[in-house]
């Protein structure tokens, strides 16, 4: 089913508010409430219950009546610079759109890291987890690789080189600022290591954070521009791939958290991403390659058969609880999928994959992000959760189709 939807996706320097899934739960009520629903509190049940169902019910009624207005956000920023950017066909664009893109990546850089040689990016609004608090100003390595590889295609643009290397270079302080929770020795080396989601000490460990830290070293490793952070990079990098594969379920599958404890599951898109960061990694680092494939083979096989459903034509959110909450089906999980189709050149089912989404996301040539239990979409442009980077896998199916079609 080819896509019959021709749409021309906004630029990333024309992103200002747009809303986002977890506007509300940003809000000062909606992180007290989280906080207070993580302590066991009955009002924090409650309270966060109540305002999920406005959340559900009346998304645009809720925003209005909380004046959740959310920030521009860097990962959105990063897939439509990388779209423009594939949509051009390799050809440089005008020259002052890519520096506005860097500028634009250099505002939405978390405070007080953004400096001069200082630079990283996280969600820009406050956020409570399981683990811990998380303030508007805390950078996150799940955030920070996508305006990283942003910056590398900007730097191949004249116009933005020496600015977007800038950038780019600024990101290693950042890098070396998350702390160690998991280390082992061999012969003197850090054979395995795994890394925090912040500069900050957390209760649990993030898996898939682990593959971002990996990719943003393996960056650094082959972009860096000093021999000895290109060193250390590698090595981290290598380490960190040695944790994650060791991480690994019998069964193929990856849980969010490296540990058994309450509340740990496996889910769509984050398998999707553990997968695709380590498949970044190796391409980058020739020696990661053999640590990683076997794991690949087994977490994909482990996502075809168990993760996504044959019968609908979709990724579902969730092995542990398909449905979680009042939604059914998220983009996101979709977007994951694609970009591993496209990656692993099943462009047949990548295809397929497409029109059903654009036909179940897509209503009057508006975008959606969730499709809830009663089979209505959610989520009118909501780019940065789940739209984004559906749009830029989708580009790269197109390009792949292309290419495929004049036999390159």
């Amino acid at each position: 089913m080819r896509s019959t939807i021709d749409f021309v996706p906004p630029r990333a320097t024309d992103v200002t508010g747009y809303p986002d899934p977890y506007d509300l739960w940003a809000t000062t009520s909606g992180v007290w409430l989280r906080r207070e629903y993580y302590g066991g509190a009955w009002h924090g049940k409650g309270g966060a219950m109540a305002m999920g169902l406005m959340d559900w019910l009346g998304p645009d009624w809720a925003r209005k009546t909380f004046r959740a207005v959310g920030p521009v956000h860097p990962i959105t920023l990063a897939h439509l610079i990388r779209i423009r950017i594939l949509r051009q066909g390799g050809r440089p664009g005008p020259a002052h759109m890519a520096r506005a893109e860097a500028e634009a990546l250099a505002h939405a850089a978390v405070q007080p890291w953004a400096s001069r040689d200082r630079w990283a990016w996280g969600l820009g609004f406050p956020w409570i987890s399981k683990h811990g608090l998380y303030g508007a100003s805390m950078p996150l390595v799940t955030h920070t690789p996508y305006a990283m590889e942003a910056l590398l295609e900007l730097a191949g643009e004249p116009s933005a080189r020496g600015r977007a290397l800038e950038l780019f270079a600024g990101t290693w302080s950042f890098l070396e600022s998350l702390k160690e929770m998991d280390r082992s020795e061999d012969q003197g080396a850090a054979s395995r290591l795994a890394l925090s989601y912040g500069p900050t000490v957390e209760t649990r460990i993030v898996i898939n954070a682990n593959t971002y830290a990996a990719l943003a070293l393996a960056l650094h490793a082959v972009h860096g521009d000093q021999p000895q952070r290109k060193k250390r990079a590698e090595e981290r990098a290598l380490a960190i791939v040695r944790w994650v594969v060791g991480q690994q379920q019998p069964s193929g599958r990856w849980l969010y958290y490296a540990d058994r404890r309450q509340g740990n599951f496996t889910d769509g898109f984050h398998s999707c991403i553990v997968i695709k960061n380590l498949r970044k990694v190796a391409a980058l680092l020739p020696d990661a390659g053999p640590l990683v494939e076997d794991a690949i083979d087994r977490g994909w096989q482990m996502i075809r058969s168990r993760l996504f459903d044959g019968d609908e034509g979709l990724c579902q959110r969730s092995l542990e609880n398909p449905y979680n909450g009042p939604f059914r089906w998220d983009l996101y999980d979709q977007a994951e999928y694609l970009g591993l189709l496209v990656d692993l050149g099943h462009l047949e089912e990548a295809e397929e994959l497409l029109g059903t989404v654009e036909e179940r996301f897509v209503v009057d040539g508006a975008w959606y992000c969730r499709i809830d239990l009663l089979g209505r979409p959610w989520g009118r442009n909501h780019l940065r959760w789940g739209i984004a980077p559906f749009w830029y896998h989708r580009q790269r199916l197109l390009d792949a189709q292309r290419r495929s079609a004049d036999g390159a």
